[in-house]
């Protein structure tokens, strides 16, 4: 509740020192006159430090609140509400599912755009997952750091996007317990010779 009266600029004689500026207000309510001096121009004035100006912004607050709360009960509508959406209602249930079903109380509920509600893998399967495409699994599977080099750089370009399976039209034959489900269907060239 503040007016600007006027700004001085006050460039400073030693390299390097920042201008600075003597900003004179006078606030709205009480007519006090006052300045402050900053590096930078403020996008907000500041509030006036007289003290029997703050009271009287108090005052003016508490009575904008009633006139707030005197309208809302004659219209006979609530204050806007956090929470009541579908969608907030569709995540919170959908947490609570997980939470009790899969036992996992670690969820992240501060989410953003891109991330996973998914708690971390504890420490050695964690550790495990990093290492798998830096070289451990894929050495592990026979390929070295350059064929996974090469290979990276065909899959980027696009060299795999026609070569999919469709799972229904393997023929699987019979698994036994402990074996793995996946069978090798045909190898890549990995550019060597």
């Amino acid at each position: 509740m503040t007016v600007t009266l006027g700004i001085d600029m006050n460039k400073s004689d030693n390299f390097l020192e920042p201008t600075k500026y003597k900003i004179r207000y006078k606030c709205e309510l009480c007519g006090h006159e006052y300045s402050r001096t900053y590096k930078a121009i403020p996008i907000k004035d500041p509030s006036c430090p007289s003290k029997a100006c703050i009271a009287k912004q108090e005052l003016a607050s508490l009575k904008q609140q009633m006139a707030n709360l005197q309208r809302m009960i004659e219209e006979g509508h609530a204050p806007g509400q956090i929470g009541n959406k579908v969608v907030v209602k569709a995540v919170d249930e959908t947490a609570r599912i997980v939470m009790e079903d899969y036992k996992m109380t670690d969820l992240k509920d501060n989410i953003r755009h891109g991330e996973s509600v998914a708690p971390k893998l504890p420490g050695q399967q964690q550790t495990l997952a990093d290492n798998y495409f830096g070289g451990g699994g894929l050495r592990a599977a026979g390929i070295s750091s350059k064929q996974a080099q090469a290979l990276g750089r065909r899959a980027i370009a696009g060299a795999f996007r026609s070569t999919a399976l469709n799972p229904g039209s393997i023929q699987l034959p019979e698994v036994k317990n402990g074996q793995s489900p996946l069978r090798v269907m045909r190898t890549e060239p990995t550019g060597k010779k």
